[in-house]
């Protein structure tokens, strides 16, 4: 169990407002006291007592709550701080005050990220001493839990009290996604990926003539030896060597919008990245990862079969803003062609697959991909880029809101747009077609 030192990581601010009640309470403690004053009737004159004694006991518990100081310790308690997605975190508190006997929990608030949520709270009361049970679960990535905020009322509901405690450091939740079935075409979309570890001479479809042999249905047209042909009287097909890549590199730019939406398109991303992962180191190939955010750059180790859970680690370290930023750029993809640069230098001491998932937003983007590609071609590389336009993605998990479709359209014309520029080198593909 791990405990946040108290009265040292974390601030404290008690504010008040006025309840339900509190009108009510004001207008019938106003009349009974005239009313006694002006009648000098006895019971009424208990009545307005009665009532004043309960509005200076309401303001004294006010008084006694916005001394601060007075509340004593907080103590923040909890078992772990990552978990696979779908599972629940467990985060306890305790505040220890006699006051709390008389006031009640209205509500739990978290001040975090918008992709993690409070699923359950449980109060619970033993005398002087409040704990409070906080269930939170979220979506895939690292969240940040920055404080809680605790409402409370008076029986009375005269007054309303909202306690904040505002962490130093926040917390810091990594959610691991969960490997879930996924129909990937990776063989359609990204031909180059050979299901073996080496390089050799292998048939395929290459430069360099292996041999010559019968053909069969289903052979490429394209590969018939007509000379071959006429000499054998049947159709005849030259077999070629293939290079096999032995390294492959997912490079990925991610900006804010990709964590707007229920669910949000980093969701669905991570879990394809996830897939993907795992079917090419379980292939025997070498991959590398890299991540680019607005505020962060992540980047794996060399992975294999024997290492993948480096996958789940890195996927998990991906954080989510606490402010998401409205900008016509991405700050992510200005860096773009800085980080394939960096992460080939790592990786790629032979021949290597690069494959980019990015949203190209302008023309700069464009452009940067045009010098991504004019310099792995000198170096003999690969390169296949998806385009992961975050709204494209929810429409096609059938998870896009009507007021949405606006932005799907402009998304549209920007790939299309994307693709003219490219209309003569196969390298731009939507994320739509691996899904």
């Amino acid at each position: 169990m791990l405990v946040l030192t108290p009265e040292k990581d974390y601030k404290m601010n008690v504010y008040r407002d006025k309840g339900k009640g509190f009108y009510p309470i004001t207008f019938i403690t106003s009349i009974a006291t005239s009313t006694s004053i002006v009648l000098q009737n006895y019971i009424f004159t208990l009545f307005a007592i009665s009532m004043l004694g309960l509005l200076a006991l309401i303001i004294s518990i006010a008084k006694t709550l916005n001394d601060v100081k007075n509340l004593g310790s907080i103590f923040i308690s909890y078992s772990t701080l990552t978990i696979i997605e779908d599972e629940q975190i467990n985060i306890k508190m305790e505040l220890k005050h006699q006051l709390f006997e008389v006031l009640r929990i209205n509500n739990v608030l978290m001040i975090s990220d918008i992709g993690i949520k409070i699923s359950k709270t449980i109060p619970r009361k033993i005398k002087n001493l409040l704990t409070i049970e906080i269930l939170i679960h979220g979506y895939s990535g690292r969240h940040q839990i920055k404080g809680f905020t605790i409402l409370f009322e008076d029986p009375f509901l005269y007054f309303r009290y909202r306690i904040e405690i505002l962490l130093k450091e926040p917390l810091y939740i990594d959610i691991i996604p969960k490997q879930l079935y996924m129909e990937i075409n990776v063989e359609k979309n990204i031909p180059y990926i050979s299901y073996e570890a080496h390089l050799s001479k292998h048939k395929g479809l290459g430069t360099n003539i292996l041999g010559i042999r019968e053909y069969f249905p289903g052979d490429d047209y394209r590969k018939i030896d007509w000379k071959a042909t006429a000499r054998a009287l049947r159709l005849m097909v030259k077999e070629f060597e293939t290079h096999l890549y032995r390294n492959v590199i997912f490079i990925t730019s991610i900006h804010d919008k990709f964590f707007l939406g229920e669910p949000p398109a980093i969701e669905i991303l991570l879990q394809l990245l996830l897939n993907l992962s795992i079917r090419i180191v379980e292939s025997g190939l070498n991959l590398g990862i890299g991540v680019i955010t607005e505020r962060e750059i992540l980047v794996s180790n060399k992975i294999t079969k024997h290492n993948s859970k480096y996958i789940y680690t890195l996927l998990a370290s991906v954080t989510w803003p606490l402010i998401i930023e409205k900008k016509n750029y991405s700050s992510a993809n200005r860096i773009i062609h800085w980080f394939v640069n960096e992460l080939v230098g790592r990786f790629c001491s032979e021949s290597c697959l690069v494959v980019i998932f990015m949203d190209i937003i302008d023309d700069l983007d464009i452009e940067n991909l045009k010098r991504i590609l004019k310099e792995l071609m000198i170096r003999r590389y690969i390169l296949k880029t998806f385009l992961i336009n975050p709204t494209l993605i929810r429409f096609i998990t059938s998870s896009i809101e009507v007021e949405e479709f606006k932005d799907l359209n402009n998304e549209i014309n920007m790939y299309k747009h994307v693709v003219k520029h490219f209309k003569e080198f196969n390298i731009v593909s939507s994320i739509a077609d691996l899904l």
